[in-house]
């Protein structure tokens, strides 16, 4: 797994200004579109398009960027990418909205104040570690899907499960990398104007990489990858 590589492979592609571009394109409107169904479209597209990085890569193409055509069966895709993270957010989701909803209630009282920081206290560990553990079933999760676009492979909890805790090393060094990359992202979107493009046209190419990598490390691909064609 190759951090660096993860972050110029993309160049290497002809038209990469171009496609990286849409991609920039559609995140920020994503962001900035009202109503929030639009805004989900957007997203969809991009994971859909993310799906299809990943079989590329997956399969071994010299450049695997693909191009920005079918956007319905990308954003069909897509949505079912964003139902399974759906899911798997789903406790992050009751916990936040447990606090938002008590918040104005915690400081009414020094019992109030005891009873929700006490709370934040106990359920922090134990999200902490339901997302470290969810997190690769995820990723594994989404490289079966560029694989079989069945969103049931999303929910194959045991069978995922057991396959990341059967290859901890590459699971680790996943995670490790991800939050490396994650951090280098974060840092170049903190610069104004330029790196608000910049970070979300990265982020995708470089999570689809260090996922298609993941994946391959410890699976074999469900089909044979493409065989190069002569020149």
């Amino acid at each position: 797994m190759d951090i660096t590589r993860a972050f110029s492979y993309a160049f290497d592609d002809k038209e990469w200004a171009s496609k990286l571009a849409i991609i920039a394109i559609i995140a920020f409107a994503s962001v900035i579109t009202t109503p929030i169904l639009m805004g989900l479209i957007g997203w969809a597209a991009l994971l859909g398009y993310y799906v299809d990085l990943v079989r590329n890569l997956r399969d071994g193409r010299s450049t695997p960027l693909p191009r920005w055509d079918n956007y319905g069966l990308k954003i069909s895709r897509g949505a079912s990418v964003l139902t399974a993270a759906f899911v798997y957010s789903l406790p992050n989701i009751l916990v936040a909205c447990c606090i938002a909803t008590t918040f104005s209630f915690w400081g009414d009282n020094f019992t109030g104040s005891f009873i929700g920081f006490a709370t934040i206290f106990c359920l922090a560990p134990v999200l902490l570690i339901y997302n470290l553990v969810t997190w690769p079933m995820l990723a594994l999760g989404m490289a079966r899907y560029a694989e079989e676009h069945n969103v049931g492979v999303f929910f194959q909890f045991g069978d995922l499960f057991a396959t990341i805790r059967q290859n901890l090393g590459p699971t680790l060094q996943w995670a490790l990398y991800t939050f490396i990359a994650n951090l280098i992202i974060g840092v170049i979107g903190a610069i104004p104007c330029i790196g608000w493009v910049v970070a979300p046209a990265l982020a995708i190419p470089v999570q689809a990489y260090l996922t298609a990598t993941y994946a391959g490390m410890i699976e074999t691909p469900l089909r044979a990858p493409a065989k190069p064609k002569r020149a």
